[in-house]
């Protein structure tokens, strides 16, 4: 592996860092920016749908813009698209400019999800991959703390422009690596494993079913780090430091795991890896269903660690090159579908049925997806055999 293999690394764990850096900025600010700007509890729920779509729609597109853009380029627009978006966020004097910024920052980070997570699977091995999916998780960890001091020490404002000062110079650090080419490929499939690869699926039928189970498991991962808090103080009534452990290890655990398997990866295939993620989770929810135990958020966490990041890599194996940029773009979008309506269908399980139901709930989820991949492994087998 020469020199260039480890420079794109870098270059792509940066832009995952920051692409994490979003994620908790959000939920810290909020209270404060709903103050402010005197806005009504419940616009918190429009500004999810605005990001979810904005964020499927970019990266749904992701095949059309690839054809006049490099995914490299894709990468460093989607970080000025998000810096812009967090700039204008910063100045927002009502509602209708939070709209545009939330706008702006959903589509920035589709591009930079659907083009980053694109070249992995095109260019480096599932222990990258995961890896990859792990720096995400360490942005994501620092955010929340990071917007929490920057309000301390002066308000929301300054944190949101901050978070656009933090995206414009990586996107400039990008800029300045596709001027000097660092991003020139050649050597970069140097792993034997990625040569040996090479899908063979083409059908839509089999490309939508691929989708599927990322609609269905991320919808999964997302509902249980949004509600597990509201199940044990409402359910079980934990007071709130404590129920607040069970969210921090869940994001901890993926994080974890997703360094773990990295170094595993190389020695297992991808289905098993995936067909341990989804078991050892299941396992994790059964304990939850019957007990307080912290063990079984742990669990969960740590099997759905390697899923998503091995079912990205697995897309390259499984489908033809030729339609392998448009397919992880549509993919990405299916993140945002299943967030926004797993997560809100949740929410009216939990109403109408029981607090308690979401666990068996997020078992059917999890079932139907790792059946759904089951059928598609089988399906690349019979495929690659005929």
């Amino acid at each position: 592996m020469n020199k260039n293999f480890y420079i794109l690394l870098a270059l792509v764990f940066l832009s995952f860092i920051a692409l994490g850096l979003s994620e908790g900025a959000f939920g810290v600010s909020w209270p404060s920016i709903r103050y402010e700007l005197d806005l009504p509890l419940g616009h918190a729920g429009i500004i999810m749908i605005i990001h979810a779509v904005s964020y499927s729609l970019a990266g749904s597109q992701l095949g059309r813009i690839a054809r006049s853009l490099r995914l490299e380029r894709v990468n460093m627009l989607g970080l000025f698209v998000m810096a812009s978006g967090f700039f204008i966020f910063s100045a927002a004097p009502n509602f209708p400019v939070v709209f545009i910024a939330v706008a702006f920052t959903g589509s920035g980070m589709g591009l930079i999800d659907s083009s980053l997570n694109t070249f992995m699977a095109k260019n480096y091995s599932s222990r990258y991959m995961n890896w990859l999916h792990c720096f995400w998780g360490l942005g994501a960890a620092a955010s929340p703390v990071i917007m929490a001091r920057l309000i301390l020490i002066g308000d929301w404002r300054m944190g949101f422009a901050t978070l656009a000062t933090v995206h414009l110079c990586v996107a400039i650090i990008i800029l300045i690596s596709i001027s000097r080419k660092a991003w020139n490929r050649d050597g970069s499939k140097s792993i034997s494993e990625k040569e040996k690869k090479g899908g063979n699926l083409i059908k839509k039928r089999h490309q939508f079913l691929m989708i599927f189970i990322f609609f269905l498991y991320v919808g999964a991962e997302h509902s249980m780090g949004f509600w597990i808090t509201s199940v044990m103080i409402e359910s079980r009534g934990m007071i709130h430091d404590r129920a607040a452990m069970f969210p921090s290890v869940y994001f901890a655990m993926i994080m974890a795991g997703r360094m773990v398997f990295g170094f595993l990866a190389d020695r297992f295939r991808d289905m098993d890896i995936l067909r341990f993620g989804f078991a050892l989770s299941i396992v994790g929810l059964v304990v939850l269903m019957f007990t307080n135990s912290v063990v079984g958020i742990a669990l969960v966490g740590f099997g759905f660690a390697p899923i998503f990041p091995c079912l990205v890599n697995d897309t390259a194996s499984r489908f033809s090159p030729k339609i392998l940029t448009k397919l992880v773009g549509y993919e990405i979008a299916a993140v945002g579908a299943g967030i926004a309506i797993i997560s809100a269908a949740m929410g009216q399980v939990l109403s109408f049925v029981s607090m308690e139901a979401l666990f068996p709930a997020v078992v059917i989820v999890i079932l139907a997806a790792f059946l759904t991949n089951e059928t598609v492994y089988r399906i690349g087998r019979r495929e690659s055999v005929g």
